[in-house]
């Protein structure tokens, strides 16, 4: 969700709410949902999301604890913290570090572990501030298809739920760049349409801001090692068992493990 040099007014306030107070993200989702169901009809995914996360971004922070979807989320993040677990690393970086939320596990579990982020998003870096009011992350505005980083600068580079975020036509640009800053290994957690359920490859087709791209096919055209590859396949009896007896409210519908795969690079 990250990039270079956006001019956000109102911080964001007043592109996102439009109408009675209602965030304009959830019109928009309303509308193509209905239009999809009703006509058929599937829109364009966006080639540039830099006014959508600077505008959401601004409220980000707070709709994830208001309507608690963290909850769900944890179970992602505990499988990537159960990965660096098994691996070496001094340092590491996420692309689009977004508010913090990931960095701070991170540092919280590996406290002797230089931690480092990159969004493009400046609200939800200014609420970084807010969430890690106690842990020194440095964190840079940039874009994922072009980062600021020296070659090989950390150990590990990593991303979840954001380079389904990335244009087909970027998305090449940034696998590029995740190498080229990182020097052992990348950890995507991402979405995947054809590693997932046939009823949220559907539900998805109608969202303009999320893209699924093959990731190991990626990797492997680069000359790239895979060293894990699961999806909801492999994790989804340990989520359910997991949340057996939870109920977490939310406006959209959760979407359950198969929102993810898992992908581990030897580099």
């Amino acid at each position: 969700m990250w990039l270079l040099g956006c001019e956000v007014r109102d911080g964001g306030k007043s592109y996102w709410k439009n109408f009675l107070g209602i965030p304009r993200y959830k019109i928009d989702w309303f509308f193509k949902c209905y239009i999809h169901k009703v006509f058929g009809i599937t829109f364009d995914k966006l080639h540039d999301q830099r006014q959508y996360w600077n505008s959401r971004g601004a409220g980000y922070f707070e709709e994830v604890f208001q309507s608690q979807h963290y909850t769900y989320e944890i179970f992602f993040q505990d499988m990537f913290i159960n990965e660096l677990r098994s691996l070496s690393f001094e340092n590491f970086f996420e692309a689009g570090c977004g508010f913090g939320w990931n960095v701070k596990r991170v540092k919280q579990e590996f406290p002797n572990v230089k931690i480092e982020g990159i969004d493009f998003s400046m609200p939800q870096l200014m609420n970084s501030k807010i969430y890690l009011p106690h842990i020194y992350m440095p964190a840079v505005q940039g874009d994922a298809c072009l980062m600021p980083f020296k070659d090989k600068a950390f150990d590990i580079g990593f991303t979840l739920g954001v380079f389904m975020n990335i244009h087909p036509a970027k998305i090449e640009k940034a696998i590029d760049e995740m190498i080229r800053v990182s020097k052992k290994y990348i950890i995507h957690l991402e979405w995947d349409q054809d590693n997932t359920k046939p009823a949220l490859r559907e539900k998805r087709i109608f969202k303009t801001n999320i893209i699924s791209h093959n990731y190991r096919c990626l990797y492997e055209q680069r000359g790239k090692r895979i060293i894990k590859f699961k999806t909801y396949k492999d994790f989804e009896e340990s989520f359910n068992k997991r949340f057996k007896s939870t109920k977490v409210s939310t406006w959209e519908q959760f979407e359950g493990p198969e929102k993810y795969i898992l992908l581990v690079v030897e580099l």
